[in-house]
């Protein structure tokens, strides 16, 4: 069969085989029951206490309290899971909900394309490329966990950002706007992605004088402003959440230090400093320690803190997501833990050979080709997002989103994290590789 003719029937049978897929790996949870990540029992406890407690408290209610986990989730996918699993009895039935999301956002993936390049014909068979190679996505439909739903939120706020920008039509703004304050309320780290869509279109709106179109993105602070409210009647402390305290210490600081002086001194560190943070009677005072040792990590190595985040923001594209894997098959991780902190700890060979000789063969072949086609796909990204000619108002709000959630989330170089800018690198990838296959 010619590799034409091939193209063709992975076209005609891209639909059967990605719900297959789905499918299959709803099954593969169902079977395993390895449903849950680090995250999950945090959502799972909110969603028990606005139902039980009329409280978005995202910890055990009946366990000593801990004043960060008032504001350490936002509410929405709590509120997601608690919806379904009232309709469905069953957390399956959230995972079930999650694989539909999945294969919606890749319906608007291609319609995007065709909205995009109306008179080129759209090949199926690229975008089939992803749901084989990209084993990440059907793996995150099956984890109780809120990036499948930030990803359609975030699809769609793109989506609906790029007409705005097209049209300027005050109903797309408005839509747009929406998508933004859902996001805030999935995920922490989005909370100033729709404000800074804003700042980048009011240059052209002031330019035209059309900044009345920059109206809807109000509600933007209003929400932030709100939550901030409400976090402060519930612990004393104005704030937005209380990730942002965390993840600087815990990672940034963390890894800074692990690069320097090894494991051992880095965990004494990260033990020191919250040993003084529980001793802070408010909430404001425990941030505040947190945040400044971090800053004093920082602030002392500041070419080693850019440089292991330089490396993150590389790996993010690339991530074959063994950590997914060894979740979602349920496996034994041992002494097979992550490349990126095998690298870290044990220098660049020799992690490497570590990684290699704990990881099986059947795996470790998955994540190679995994490995290899991220590759491509960052590869592509570049060369389409630079390439002249094309959409030019398309490429400019996918480099925004892109940069943003790499910028913020890709420090860990997690292929989770890509998540959920992942249908933007399939729009590229769909879009550069479509027209030469066309000419072909």
């Amino acid at each position: 069969m010619k590799s034409d003719d091939l193209f063709q029937l992975g076209a005609k049978c891209f639909w059967p085989i990605a719900i297959i897929l789905h499918v299959l790996g709803w099954v593969q949870a169902y079977h395993t029951g390895s449903i849950y990540l680090v995250d999950s029992a945090d959502y799972l406890s909110q969603a028990y206490n606005i139902k039980h407690h009329a409280s978005i408290y995202a910890a055990n209610w009946d366990a000593p309290f801990k004043f960060d986990f008032f504001s350490f989730r936002p509410p929405l996918y709590a509120l997601f899971i608690l919806l379904i699993e009232s309709m469905t009895g069953s957390l399956y039935g959230v995972l079930f909900v999650q694989m539909l999301l999945s294969l919606l956002n890749f319906y608007w993936v291609l319609r995007i394309c065709k909205e995009v390049n109306p008179n080129t014909h759209i090949n199926k068979s690229i975008l089939l490329l992803v749901l084989i190679f990209y084993p990440s996505q059907i793996i995150h439909c099956n984890f109780i966990m809120s990036d499948i739903l930030f990803q359609s939120i975030l699809l769609f706020a793109f989506y609906h950002t790029w007409q705005w920008r097209q049209t300027f039509d005050w109903e797309k703004g408005a839509w747009a706007s929406c998508l933004f304050a859902l996001a805030m309320l999935t995920k922490p780290v989005s909370f100033l992605l729709g404000m800074g869509v804003a700042i980048v279109m009011a240059f052209y709106l002031i330019k035209n004088k059309k900044t009345v179109q920059l109206l809807p993105f109000l509600l933007l602070p209003l929400v932030y402003h709100g939550l901030s409210l409400y976090h402060q009647k519930l612990t004393g402390t104005y704030h937005y959440s209380s990730v942002g305290p965390y993840f600087s210490l815990k990672y940034m600081a963390k890894y800074t230090n692990s690069q320097l002086y090894g494991e051992a001194y880095t965990d004494q560190f990260q033990d020191s400093v919250m040993k003084i943070a529980d001793t802070c009677q408010s909430l404001q005072l425990r941030h505040q320690v947190m945040n400044e040792a971090t800053l004093t990590v920082i602030k002392s190595h500041p070419l080693t803190f850019l440089q292991f985040n330089m490396r993150g923001w590389l790996t993010i594209f690339i991530d074959p997501g063994r950590f997914d894997w060894v979740h979602f098959l349920n496996i034994n991780e041992g002494s097979f833990l992550g490349l990126y902190h095998t690298i870290y700890t044990k220098g660049l060979v020799n992690g490497l050979l570590f990684f290699a000789s704990n990881a099986s063969l059947s795996l470790l072949l998955i994540l190679a080709l995994s490995l290899v086609f991220n590759l491509l796909i960052g590869l592509i990204f570049m060369l389409w997002l630079f390439q002249s000619g094309g959409n030019k108002t398309l490429k400019l709000i996918v480099a925004v989103f892109v940069c943003y959630l790499v910028l913020t989330t890709g420090v860990l170089g997690l292929a989770r994290y890509r998540i959920g800018f992942a249908p933007l690198l399939w729009i590229a990838f769909v879009l550069y590789l479509s027209p030469r296959f066309a000419k072909q």
